[in-house]
């Protein structure tokens, strides 16, 4: 069996610096229509000169699943690698639209997230692998275009768009509850999914009103690694069952982190943790601890606006004493998520650094969720 981590991929990432402010997904597009005029790479083949599969990618957490589920076979390319580009707000290029165009398989995130991605997507032919569907459990194998298969995933997580109050900070925080219920995890597996091979990777999520990152979701990202698997034998058959291997081989470690964070639950659960940003939700969620970050505050962060007055002082007395831990998002600081990280440090409370996609120089990602599970079980224990 050809393991994952026996196997070198290449994860390139798009130049950075080259997206004009101002520029939109329409004019990219156009401008990438007169350069390749008929050219129809992405339409089912390798295209790249080495009979590699070219995938491409929203973000480089997601390239770094394809990488690890690819292998040598594979060349990943993600159009976000910068650590300060918000996929939220991401203007995409000329050339981001020429990667995508060209791709043989798309993979990304999906529920509001990275909104640019599917615009470019649905001028492209190449099927795509979206995260928010397998956290639904939709089935992505679907045939078509992915504009044809990401239509649906577009309409139904609308309500996902960046801000929106069901962001997992959701009522309840009072009594330090989440806000977001049904989120248990379920281990009967993916019936009917057609992945076969992987049981154990199911969940009972309901992510339609929840958190958009579902990266932080582990059930979700074996989902993922094992439907691009699915997708990439599709497209190179002589290599299914290399694909399959790594996806096993992946998912299985993918299992082991998730049994871990499962276990910090029965030395912690219901310990109180706040956050300067939502984005490691679900990880909090496994791991049994309560994030009682006031929504306002939460809300305020992502949408880069001023936090009020009132919800800038609840979160100073939550990390003044009252909470165990600060989750801090080191990618995204302002000024009210520093007095926040301040007041943590003055008071002795153990700050827990994440980051919303892999840092510099770092493509894998069981390495770098490890590091962050490794970070939250110490500051749970201090």
């Amino acid at each position: 069996m050809l393991r994952w981590l026996g196997v070198r991929s290449s994860i390139t990432t798009s130049r950075r610096g080259r997206v004009l402010a101002g520029v939109s997904v329409s004019a990219a597009l156009a401008v990438t229509a007169s350069a390749c005029g008929g050219d129809s790479a992405g339409s089912g083949g390798s295209s790249d000169a080495d009979g590699r599969v070219q995938v491409v990618a929203s973000t480089n957490v997601w390239a770094g699943v394809v990488s690890a589920v690819g292998g040598d076979q594979v060349e990943a390319t993600a159009l976000i690698d910068d650590p300060s580009a918000d996929p939220h707000s991401y203007q995409a290029g000329a050339v981001d639209a020429a990667e995508v165009r060209s791709a043989d398989l798309l993979v990304y995130n999906g529920g509001g997230y990275d909104d640019f991605f599917v615009q470019l997507a649905e001028n492209a032919e190449a099927p795509a692998v979206v995260a928010v569907d397998s956290a639904d459990g939709a089935d992505g194998a679907d045939s078509g275009s992915a504009g044809e298969r990401s239509a649906e995933s577009g309409d139904e997580h609308a309500e996902h768009e960046h801000g929106d109050e069901g962001d997992g900070h959701g009522e309840g925080h009072e009594d330090g509850g989440h806000g977001d219920e049904g989120h248990g995890h379920d281990d009967g597996g993916h019936e009917g999914d057609g992945h076969g091979g992987h049981e154990g990777h199911g969940h009972a999520h309901d992510h339609a009103h929840g958190n958009e990152h579902v990266w932080y979701d582990l059930p979700v990202v074996a989902a993922v690694a094992d439907q691009v698997a699915a997708d990439l034998g599709e497209l190179l058959p002589e290599q299914r069952a290399t694909f399959e291997d790594n996806a096993a081989a992946f998912t299985e470690r993918v299992d082991e982190l998730h049994h871990r964070v499962e276990s910090l639950a029965a030395d912690h659960e219901g310990t109180k943790v706040a956050a300067t940003e939502p984005i490691a939700h679900y990880l909090l969620l496994a791991a049994g601890v309560d994030d009682a970050t006031p929504r306002e505050f939460a809300a305020a962060v992502e949408n880069e606006t001023d936090v009020p007055v009132a919800a800038q002082q609840r979160m100073l007395e939550l990390v003044g004493g009252e909470v165990d831990a600060v989750v801090r998002n080191t990618q995204t600081a302002t000024p009210a998520t520093e007095k926040v990280i301040a007041a943590a440090r003055e008071a002795g409370t153990p700050i827990v650094d994440v980051t919303e996609t892999l840092p510099d120089e770092q493509t894998d990602y069981i390495a770098w969720m490890s590091r962050q599970v490794d970070a939250l079980e110490k500051a749970l224990d201090e």
